[in-house]
């Protein structure tokens, strides 16, 4: 019994071994070029795609050609560092192909599908894993798995029911319904939580609703009050307070719960599905706009970075930050920003520190040194450049002035009140 156990693990340890080196290889990713019309272009596609899903009036006609997948693909190349995606639509069908890092092992692995018109029905035709051929029949099962947990239905089979009806015309991709009804896309429920996805059945806030209702009678006591400073303030302290009358909750941390409820009141009532999906929106107190720095749109960007890096990753919450700007860079946008940029530095480092602070001080700040506490100072950082500044006075976007200005911002965050008395004690500690 003993022997065929053995026989049987190695056998699977070297199978794996060969798969590993199957579907990997030694080979560079070249990285793709990304200018701000990339952006530009990206987000007025998936705006207009997800409008007409939506307001169909009976009728789908959905047409992507070049210049459209190219956006697409330089936007995701960079959203995703690392990786690089490409995309050839012609006459004969549509290349698509994603090519990434393996983990940390130093290799890449790649992917590639090609899409086709058989027998009157566009689906995928064949793909490849590395040098591992897919089947068409199984990659498109895989589809029809993925949208079917990804989307609610009845979304996912409307999904599935136009991509079947793609077709292949003078070098563009173009899904036609004449008879559609309007296409809601809502994600499956687990997915607006990501624990649940690790089947557990704790929220990312269980305790949301406690610190939305005070920031609702803060709100209601100070009529006039917009600083999320002095919002931010209050409900952490709060927090502070709570933990200390109840410290057996090793579960989730009240000072995240409190951060939700800032990310939900001031950022996007829709973050509540992240934060509690057991909560619905209509539940949410209605929350007036709030200040940083005296600045609505600072807060919008510190709030909005805060909730992504808590969704995902500080990572991730930095290239969104980076590819807004560069949005607002393309011509007839308002610039590209590095007040910005440091309102979303500040609050992807609000929530990754959120833990790791000396919460013990909060009570010896008022609003005005929290707010300086929270975000540096701005008022020498170049706001409105468009594409050419960018390029001409620091190299663009992955130039070496841009990287050194980067640096200073992270520098200057470093050194912030509340994040700088947790490094010292961390260095005490040593």
């Amino acid at each position: 019994m003993l022997k065929r156990l053995l026989i049987t693990f190695f056998s699977v340890f070297i199978l794996a071994i060969l798969l590993f080196f199957v579907i990997s290889s030694a080979e560079k990713i070249q990285p793709r070029s990304l200018v701000s019309n990339d952006v530009l272009l990206s987000q007025q596609v998936l705006s207009d795609t997800l409008a007409q899903l939506r307001n169909n009036s009976g009728h789908i006609e959905l047409v992507f050609k070049q210049p459209e997948l190219d956006a697409l693909m330089n936007v995701a190349s960079y959203a995703l560092p690392g990786a690089r995606f490409d995309g050839v639509i012609n006459r004969y069908g549509v290349a698509l192909s994603g090519h990434a890092p393996l983990l940390s092992t130093g290799r890449t692995v790649r992917v590639a599908c090609l899409l086709l018109l058989d027998n009157n029905r566009f689906s995928i035709n064949r793909c490849q894993l590395g040098k591992l051929p897919v089947p068409g029949m199984l990659a498109n099962w895989l589809l029809r798995w993925t949208l079917r947990n990804v989307v609610a239905s009845p979304a996912d089979e409307q999904l599935l029911s136009l991509f079947a009806k793609g077709r292949l015309d003078d070098e563009q991709l173009s899904f036609i319904d004449k008879q559609a009804s309007p296409i809601v896309l809502n994600l499956q429920p687990a997915l607006y939580n990501p624990v649940a996805l690790l089947q557990t059945d704790v929220a990312l806030a269980p305790d949301v609703m406690f610190y939305l209702k005070q920031l609702d009678q803060l709100q209601r006591q100070y009529p006039r009050e917009r600083r999320l400073a002095f919002f931010a303030l209050n409900v952490l302290n709060t927090a502070h307070q709570r933990r200390d009358r109840n410290s057996n909750d090793n579960t989730i941390s009240t000072y995240h719960n409190a951060a939700w409820a800032l990310i939900v009141a001031f950022g996007n009532r829709k973050f509540i599905h992240y934060a509690n999906a057991a909560i619905t929106i209509n539940k949410v107190p209605k929350f007036g706009p709030a200040l940083l720095s005296g600045r609505h749109d600072l807060a919008q960007h510190f709030l909005y970075s805060a909730a992504i890096k808590l969704i995902s990753s500080a990572q991730l919450s930095t290239q969104i930050g980076n590819l807004k700007e560069l949005m607002d860079a393309a011509a007839g946008g308002s610039g590209f920003s590095f007040v910005d940029l440091a309102a979303d530095r500040a609050g992807i480092a609000f929530a990754t520190q959120l833990d790791s602070l000396q919460h013990a001080n909060l009570p010896l700040y008022n609003s005005i040194s929290f707010e300086q506490a929270i975000i540096p100072h701005l008022h020498d950082l170049p706001e409105g450049l468009t594409e050419q500044q960018l390029e001409l006075q620091y190299g663009g976007h992955d130039g070496v002035g841009f990287k050194q200005l980067e640096r200073d911002i992270m520098a200057r965050i470093a050194a912030l009140p509340l994040y700088r008395s947790t490094l010292a004690t961390s260095a005490d500690a040593m």
